[in-house]
């Protein structure tokens, strides 16, 4: 069986994919399908057989892109438990886009003649791809080179490495001007590049009403207290503009904390201030809180 790519008219396919999705007829097809095509020995890879489920996705995947899907599925490979697609089956979904006027465009800058490609790491070797999409006139671009190819462990990065900047090119410019074609779906390399999350409490220890009023009114630190109130001659206003100033430099919620307190304490006269100053402390805590991406 060949594993070359067959692409059919992918509007009419996506609307199949939808209509099978939410009717129970189409549903039903496509899980025998899918079932059989688990029951497959070697048009299927190992990690695929005997497993309906995930040939039901790659089914799926594949009838919205109006592709072949025993051809889509020898183009998997699963990467620390995730199914990936490789980059030539990426290419070929992009290329075909109906979301796009032109075919796909590419221009290589520097030279590429004694190119290593499994290191190195210049940032003048670049490739650049461009397209039109429908509805507009000009084409969309958008130029990676060599220092920004992260994960290279297949072997045509030493055997093509224009061909693979081109590849990663393509992905990129996909996921910035026309994401709902590639949603979802990531290649090997792409998966390789991920590290887990680590779970943490990203709920601001004060963000409550109970909370911030739990900080207003607990007991101060008595030095600092005394300190604060022999220096500061401010007016409320001054208090504000100061505490919004300074807000987005405090890099601990403890410190961020202390300042709001003593801040909440001089606006209390003042409810259309003190709701200013409560806002800018939000607003803090949720950038302070925030899980990197």
């Amino acid at each position: 069986m060949s594993n070359d790519i067959a692409i059919t008219s992918q509007p009419g396919a996506t609307v199949g994919t939808a209509a099978a999705i939410f009717s129970p007829e189409g549903m039903d097809r496509l899980v025998r399908f899918a079932t059989l095509m688990a029951d497959s020995k070697a048009t299927v890879p190992q990690h695929l057989a005997g497993k309906p489920a995930d040939c039901l996705a790659v089914t799926m995947q594949a009838a919205q892109w109006g592709m072949n899907p025993f051809a889509v599925a020898q183009k998997t490979h699963v990467v620390n438990g995730t199914l990936g697609y490789e980059a030539q089956l990426v290419n070929a979904v992009v290329s075909s886009s109906n979301l796009l006027s032109t075919r796909l465009n590419y221009r290589w800058d520097g030279d590429w003649s004694k190119v290593n490609g499994k290191s190195d790491k210049s940032p003048s070797l670049t490739v650049t791809v461009s397209a039109v999409l429908k509805g507009e006139a000009e084409p969309r671009e958008l130029t990676i080179s060599m220092a920004q190819a992260g994960v290279r462990n297949s072997p045509l990065w030493e055997q093509d490495p224009r061909q693979q900047l081109a590849y990663l090119c393509v992905k990129r410019w996909a996921r910035l001007h026309a994401p709902d074609v590639l949603l979802g779906v990531y290649t090997p390399d792409e998966l390789q590049e991920t590290t887990p999350r680590v779970e943490r409490d990203i709920t601001p220890p004060a963000a409550t009403a109970q909370g911030m009023n739990s900080l207003i009114n607990s007991k101060p630190e008595q030095k600092q207290e005394e300190r604060q109130q022999h220096k500061d001659e401010r007016g409320p206003e001054e208090i504000l503009h100061a505490f919004s100033g300074a807000a987005m430099n405090y890099n601990t919620q403890s410190d961020l904390d202390k300042a709001y307190k003593y801040v909440a304490q001089k606006l209390a006269g003042d409810d259309d201030l003190l709701a200013k100053a409560t806002d800018v402390y939000t607003i803090r805590c949720d950038e302070l809180n925030e899980v990197p991406m």
